[in-house]
Parts: structure tokens; sequence; C-alpha cells
């Protein structure tokens, strides 16, 4: 994505907490990259139950599927304070249509995208709750293979992974109790 971030020149849009960035049906305008804050995308039912699909930080992008579709499939709202850079859908098919490797380098995104989604789907049907949130974190873990780096509420994670705020809130606790996992500001880390 490094050839098409640099060939693109992004609106920057602020937005306050609560802000809706964009709204389930709404003309897709183009992809954004968080410079601030978080975005929560999330879908909803008809009878308004939420579905969270991801929580967008610093240096993430999103929406990058909707360079190809008419509107946008999900909600997209400011969690705190945010800034986001959005990157216009015109001028990113032009240089895609244009430029072989950055066509190679959004295939490799997505297609990263698509598989980070499967782990998440195959962890939803893990039905130990200790073994779905042991598995979410070795999922993500940084380069030293053993630190996460929680960017937001526990309850977005139970929400992403398919359990109750209060049933991954014991786990971790369990967890913690055992001496598997060590919690400290904004991280976890196996031990």
């Amino acid at each position: 994505m490094a050839s098409i971030l640099a060939g693109l020149k992004p609106v920057i849009r602020e937005l306050a907490a609560g802000e809706t960035l964009f709204a389930s049906g709404d003309a897709t305008r183009g992809f954004f990259l968080v410079r601030r804050g978080q975005i929560r995308l999330a879908r909803f039912s008809a009878s308004g139950r939420e579905t969270l699909l991801f929580v967008a930080g610093p240096g993430e992008r999103f929406a990058e599927a909707s360079l190809f579709v008419e509107t946008y499939h999900c909600d997209a709202r400011a969690v705190a304070e945010s800034s986001v850079a959005c990157f216009p859908k015109s001028a990113a098919l032009a240089l895609l249509e244009g430029d072989a490797i950055a066509r190679l380098e959004l295939t490799a995104d997505l297609a990263r995208q698509v598989m980070e989604l499967r782990s998440a789907l195959t962890l939803r049907d893990v039905r130990s709750a200790r073994e779905r949130v042991l598995g979410y974190l070795v999922a993500r873990t940084g380069v030293d293979g053993r630190t996460i780096a929680i960017g937001g509420p526990l309850k977005d994670i139970a929400a992403m992974i398919g359990l109750a705020p209060e049933v991954l809130y014991r786990t971790l606790a369990q967890l913690e109790s055992e001496r598997i996992i060590r919690r400290g500001n904004g991280i976890i880390e196996l031990t």
C-alpha cells in the first residue's frame, strides 16, 4: 500500500468522539487511514444488534474494499477525538489503473485482511472461552512474540471474538492468576 499512499493526496478529517465518519448505505468516497484516535467499524441488524467488525487505530487503514463498491457496508464512528486521512476513490482507482505495483500491493493487503477475518471466524467456533482468548492473544502478538497492545476497551475484544464482556474479564483474570499472562498499561504480555 506504500505506492498508493505515496501517490495520493489525502483529505484530512477531524472527528469528535462519537462522530460518524460514514454510515452503512452512504456513497463511498474512498478509503481511510487513522492518524490519531480510533475508528470503530460496526454493522447493525434489523433488530439493532451490533456486530463489531474492526477498531482501527493510528496507522491502520480501513474501507479499502469501498473502492470497488458504490456504498459503505457498515458504520464508521470515532471512539475518541480522531483524525483520519481520506484517500479519494476516483484518484485511487486512477492510480491503480496505471500502476501494477500499487495493484499488487492492494491485492496483497486485501488478501491479508481475508486471512485475518478467516482466523477471527475460526476463533468464534472455539467453544472454550479460555482457548478463544488465548487464540486471539497469540494471533495479535507484536514482533517480540509476547506482547499484545490493547488499543481500546476490552469489551471491543469481547465483541470481536464473540464473548460476553464479563466472560472475557473473568478469563483474563484466570489467565493472569495462573501466570500465563501479565497485564498492565494497555498491554497484555504472554509469559
